[in-house]
């Protein structure tokens, strides 16, 4: 069944030109993110940036990616079709969602191969490509919790993907000022990411931060795992 499903899913977006361009985006932002480290384009601040930055938007892109591919299920009435199936409804959507996540960690780990590792150990990553890879089911429950058709649906991810600012912003601070932009998903590991990167000047006593890297990770799990569970319920209540 899930084979089948797997092959569904390929299909559902490939189909779409869209989403199909959106496969190849991890390609794209990893050579862009090798050219320009590899250019010195930014500064040593800048580079931090850019690092977080590629690490949150591939969250951020498959989110909306499986969002829309949901929404697309409900408008050409698929789930309909489903509830008359022997398979239950919250196990596909489950699935989809799952698909997607496991997808979006992957980009992140080709992204971190084509740049060259930004200067955190492989296993230490995945970590965090998993956490920051939940952005996944909270975009794509929020644009469907939100949206009845695709133009709502295109409005609803583009006000999600502002979520993708405020771990930026978070980057200029390491006091209490920080705490303001923890609501976001991404913040937790954009701090983690952070801190590795200026892990060297942390151990020399030059920088402080207010947490260590497991504890960003370990905090954010959590965060992100609630707010999971939360907008599934909406959408539940509203989608299923």
């Amino acid at each position: 069944m899930f084979a089948r499903l797997i092959k569904f899913e390929f299909k559902n977006l490939l189909r779409d030109r869209m989403t199909a361009m959106l496969l190849a985006y991890p390609l794209m932002v990893g050579f862009l993110g090798k050219y320009l480290f590899e250019n010195d384009t930014f500064d040593e601040n800048g580079i931090r940036i850019m690092i977080v930055a590629l690490s949150i938007v591939s969250g951020v892109i498959f989110g909306s990616m499986s969002g829309f591919s949901i929404l697309d299920d409900r408008d050409d009435h698929v789930f309909v079709s489903i509830r008359i199936s022997p398979l239950d409804i919250r196990i596909y959507v489950w699935f989809k969602i799952i698909f997607v996540y496991i997808m979006s960690v992957l980009s992140n780990l080709l992204i971190y191969w084509i740049v060259g590792g930004f200067g955190i150990d492989l296993w230490l990553y995945v970590i965090i490509s998993m956490l920051l890879a939940m952005q996944v089911p909270i975009h794509a429950f929020i644009v469907n919790a939100l949206a009845t058709n695709k133009v709502e649906g295109f409005m609803a991810m583009k006000g999600s993907g502002f979520l993708m600012i405020f771990p930026i912003g978070a980057l200029f601070f390491l006091d209490w000022k920080e705490w303001l932009f923890a609501l976001a998903p991404a913040f937790w590991g954009a701090k983690a990411v952070q801190y590795e990167l200026l892990k060297p000047a942390i151990d020399l006593g030059l920088v402080e931060m207010n947490l260590s890297t497991f504890v960003y990770l370990g905090i954010g799990f959590f965060y992100n795992i609630v707010l999971i569970a939360v907008l599934y319920k909406v959408f539940e209540k509203k989608a299923l």
